[in-house]
């Protein structure tokens, strides 16, 4: 790059030896101008700016130093050389206060003149070769950039990385969530048309455009973030204010409006799942979790456009869990290949735990040991993990070099994050599809005498790894599934006056009328006979004993 030079002196002698006997292409420089004075020199400044001024430090109006100011203005990098006369020596010391690159003592000596302009020309070619790499390097950053933040968010939102403050540290790294406030989780899912002779990609494809459209226009400035699952579902952050009721206020309009847009899609239904609000960026994965298993409810026929989280009748911990059983519940749902159950299992399990003073030293290192073999042997019956991950004996001892418990957490993420994709890229699972035929099966033989392994044989699963994903996938037990299809058919057969309670406890597969009006009051508030009275389903005149059991022989 050709650096610009305006030479000024009032003497024109002086000047035109500065212009004339300097080999200026050898310093790869070109004169754009010269004048004899500042004012002459600030006009041809302001159309041109230079890249270095050569001037007099004495000049009639203005002098050197204060025509260095004000150029400038116009060129903050603007280097200077100072001439002047040698009773002014000390008069242009001050000048280095300005920031001049270096003064001359008139008469000039070339030799040193062409010294200072390779110096010069030396010095702007190091500062544009490090802007150029800091050009690139940015260029670099914003390509990848966005590639890093999609990771981000898939970590945060599984939740694999411990730590409000390591969340934020990375996330400001990344311009990610920048703004306070409480935060929501909304997942998408779209169900195409099983009879449509496209494939499910082409029919996504088909309404990608009115899909983005639809939460551009119902989001609006409440969406911060969007990203996808590895299942494919849409899942959309939202962001509101600090305060519960106005998030509510806010939220609520925002899903009719988006339900009411998505209802247009053609050939394909959209439900919406909503996860609770969070304030710190470490409960995301909370929210997300707890979307993805409401959205679920869908697969239970009740047929809505969005499910709550508030619908989910099992929150909270639950009873204690040893290591063995985290460890074996995980691998469970780990040897099916869905990257989404798994690691959002893993980010639960490890988030619980660095959330329980009681579970830490030995415990801890115990618990992450196990997973950590756990996911190997699980891989190594899939595959030649040890080719990818060397021998499970070297994993054991970078968890045990960790000297800090929540390294040895991340650590230990990394290490099963690994092995989850390992083992999802040699096998393809349909969770949600192994899910539904289960509840399939359970809806139809609901009055049989089902049991988690009936169940689990008739989709050709372990009963442990089909409780896991009813748990998962559904937040909710296998047996307190069973219960709530049974009780919802009891609803039904109540509305029908002739028949009586134990016969509707029998047919729902209860032999104890005692048993089923405890579960039925339990899931609905009422008994039986107070739920058919409140409806108005109740014979007129039935006798007191109408809905008693016949005598036992």
């Amino acid at each position: 790059m050709e650096i610009k030079v305006l030479v000024v002196d009032d003497e024109e002698r002086q000047r035109r030896s500065i212009v004339r006997h300097v080999e200026w292409d050898r310093h790869h420089m070109r004169v754009i101008g010269e004048s004899e004075d500042a004012d002459g020199a600030l006009e041809k400044a302001g159309r041109c700016p230079p890249d270095l001024l050569i001037t007099d430090i004495r000049m009639l109006g203005m002098d050197g130093l204060e025509l260095s100011s004000r150029m400038r203005k116009l060129n903050p990098r603007l280097r200077v050389i100072m001439v002047t006369g040698y009773e002014e020596f000390q008069y242009a010391k001050t000048a280095l206060d300005i920031g001049v690159d270096a003064f001359l003592v008139k008469p000039i000596l070339f030799d040193e003149l062409n010294a200072v302009l390779d110096r010069i020309a030396l010095s702007e070619r190091t500062e544009q070769s490090k802007t150029r790499e800091e050009e690139q390097m940015k260029a670099q950053l914003d390509t990848f950039k966005p590639i890093a933040q999609e990771q981000l968010l898939q970590e945060i939102l599984n939740g694999l990385v411990v730590g409000e403050e390591t969340i934020r540290a990375r996330a400001d790294a990344l311009d990610l969530f920048a703004a306070e406030g409480l935060r929501c989780v909304l997942t998408l899912v779209v169900d195409t048309d099983p009879s449509s002779p496209l494939p499910r990609e082409a029919q996504l494809e088909r309404v990608k455009g009115n899909l983005d459209q639809a939460v551009e226009a119902t989001c609006g400035s409440l969406l911060e973030q969007r990203t996808t699952s590895p299942r494919g579902n849409i899942v959309l952050i939202l962001r509101f204010g600090s305060f519960d009721d106005e998030a509510e206020r806010e939220t609520e309009p925002c899903i009719r409006r988006l339900s009411a847009e998505l209802a247009h899609l053609p050939g394909c239904k959209a439900t919406i799942g909503i996860g609770p609000f969070v304030s710190k960026l470490s409960r995301l994965s909370e929210s997300f979790r707890l979307a993805q298993r409401a959205v679920n409810h869908r697969l239970l026929g009740g047929g809505e456009s969005a499910y709550s989280w508030k619908l989910l009748t099992e929150r909270g911990d639950g009873p204690e869990k040893s290591p063995e059983e985290w460890v074996g519940e995980f691998c469970d749902v780990l040897g099916a290949g869905d990257s989404q159950s798994s690691l959002s299992l893993l980010g639960e399990i490890l988030s619980g735990v660095a959330g329980k003073l009681q579970v830490h030293g030995a415990e801890l290192r115990s618990l992450c040991l196990q997973l950590v073999s756990g996911a190997y042997r699980t891989a190594a019956e899939i595959g030649d993990v040890g080719r990818q991950f060397g021998p499970e004996k070297k994993l054991w001892e970078r968890l045990l070099e960790c000297r800090e418990e929540p390294e040895m957490l991340q650590e230990t993420i990394h290490i099963v994050s690994g092995m989850c994709e390992f083992i999802a890229a040699r096998k393809k699972s349909h969770t949600l599809l192994v899910v539904q035929k289960a509840l399939d099966h359970m809806n139809e033989r609901y009055s049989d005498n089902l049991s988690l392994r009936s169940v689990a044989d008739s989709v050709y699963l372990s009963p442990n790894y089909l409780g896991a994903l009813f748990r998962t996938e559904l937040g909710i037990s296998f047996t307190d599934q069973l219960i709530r299809i049974r009780v919802q058919k009891a609803k039904e057969m109540l509305q029908q006056p002739e028949l009586k309670l134990y016969e509707v406890a029998e047919r729902v597969g209860y032999q104890n009328i005692g048993y089923f009006t405890g579960l039925f009051k339990r899931i609905t508030g009422f008994s039986p006979k107070e739920y058919r009275d409140f409806h108005g389903f109740s014979e007129s005149g039935s006798g007191p004993d109408a809905d008693s059991a016949p005598d036992s022989d």
